[in-house]
């Protein structure tokens, strides 16, 4: 027996989209739909991420389909729809930006279902390499597309018929590696310390983010692996917030703490030889820990505030004891949202609105990272014994930049 549209609808098989498209199976007066045409891509998903580096492009297809067999010929074809992308950003709280004209092949001939078929065949749409301007960017381009019908023959399912395809472009990168000199020679004096120079005063924050993405070969059985310090001249708990490596053998359950005890643990381990996002967000009244843009901690915080006057990675490196890679690291005066931090890990406008601080981490030679938002933020990696976040010197103890910091060329080929 022929099922309607209106008949497979209320039976929940593509329920949430036709609800808006057909305005509920519920309407009395709503005559059911026998047929209709939607982007086979979009369904289940309102958009496709597109993977692609460097100098290379990237390929996908979109298809014209129909819930049943055509009963004549019908012909579409797809168009570029900037609403489809202002829509998206507003519903997600994304930010993204519409690929500029001539960067994408998308073809404007049409495609056709010919009768007794439901599918037309799939149209090839090509992202190009990306411009040195848009490299630099750091703006998240994304291709949002619209399914027509050109002769008229075939109704369209409204949201069914709009998709957004996503570029996650990724720059290939060199990448310093911290603390090689002293796992190589035992040398306890060439341990790593990273400080990152916001002032000479305190920065009082009702809202913050820090962020980052790492890389380590392996984790320690050692305790207290101390990733990240934000301290503030007080120098007690309440101006403070850490996240180590802690509980469990090896050390690979991430903890955080801020403002009062107890640290709370992450539910998800971190992973080995894998580059993974780490962030931690304060909205004024949580303390958040996410990994890979999923919250994996959160901690209620008793102050509305917090000032920071140090900001480090490796703060504490007497007891780390493992090689680590960072690169794009940022600070923010603002809580990010779990959909801007998964959409933008590896690549974020500079000219953002609340971003105080980004280190790229990719000069490729060195021990300092240039701030590349334009305020001259320096990053310096230290040789350093620290221990204590908490002690009074702790600032001061290093003995010099880490002239001999090793870099490795190409962040897609750590074991390289």
């Amino acid at each position: 027996m022929k099922m309607t549209w209106m008949n497979r609808a209320c039976k929940g098989l593509m329920a949430g989209f036709l609800m808006a498209a057909v305005a509920g199976c519920n309407d009395a007066e709503f005559q059911p739909i026998d047929n209709a045409a939607y982007i086979a891509e979009a369904y289940g998903a309102a958009s496709k991420l597109l993977s692609f580096s460097n100098d290379e492009g990237a390929q996908t297809t979109l298809t014209a389909r129909l819930g049943d067999r055509a009963a004549a010929d019908c012909s579409f074809r797809f168009e570029v729809a900037p609403e489809v992308l202002t829509r998206y950003n507003q519903m997600n709280g994304t930010s993204y930006v519409q690929l500029p004209d001539g960067a994408y092949n998308l073809p404007a001939d049409p495609v056709s279902v010919t009768a007794g078929a439901a599918s037309a065949a799939p149209l090839q749409v090509e992202i190009l390499p990306y411009t040195q301007e848009m490299k630099d960017s750091g703006v998240t381009y994304a291709l949002p597309v619209r399914l027509l019908s050109t002769d008229g023959n075939m109704r369209l399912l409204n949201d069914l018929s709009e998709f957004l395809l996503i570029c996650n472009w990724q720059r290939i990168v060199p990448v310093p590696l911290f603390n090689t000199e002293f796992v190589e020679t035992g040398d306890r004096s060439k341990k790593n310390r990273i400080m990152f120079d916001m002032g000479d005063a305190d920065i009082n924050f009702t809202a913050y983010t820090f962020e980052f993405m790492m890389y380590m070969e392996d984790f320690s059985t050692t305790s207290d692996q101390m990733l990240v310090g934000l301290e503030g001249s007080s120098r007690s708990l309440t101006n403070r917030m850490w996240v180590r490596f802690e509980n469990n053998s090896p050390k690979k359950w991430m903890q955080i703490n801020s403002m009062v005890k107890p640290a709370i643990d992450a539910s998800t381990p971190n992973q080995a030889k894998v580059w993974q996002h780490v962030a931690i967000v304060f909205d004024g009244s949580k303390m958040h820990l996410y990994l890979d843009g999923t919250e994996v901690a959160t901690k209620d915080a008793p102050n509305p505030s917090i000032n920071f006057r140090y900001f480090s990675l490796l703060p504490q490196p007497s007891s780390f004891t493992q090689t680590i890679s960072f690169r794009e690291v940022r600070l923010w005066n603002v809580a990010r949202t779990a959909v801007q931090l998964a959409n933008n890990a590896t690549n974020v406008d500079p000219k953002s609105e609340g971003l105080l601080g980004y280190w790229k981490m990719d000069e490729g030679s060195g021990y300092t990272f240039n701030d590349a938002t334009g305020n001259g933020h320096l990053g310096t990696c230290q040789y350093s014994t620290a221990s204590g976040i908490g002690n009074a010197a702790w600032p001061e103890t290093f003995t010099g930049p880490a002239t001999g910091l090793k870099w490795v060329e190409n962040s897609e080929k750590m074991d390289e």
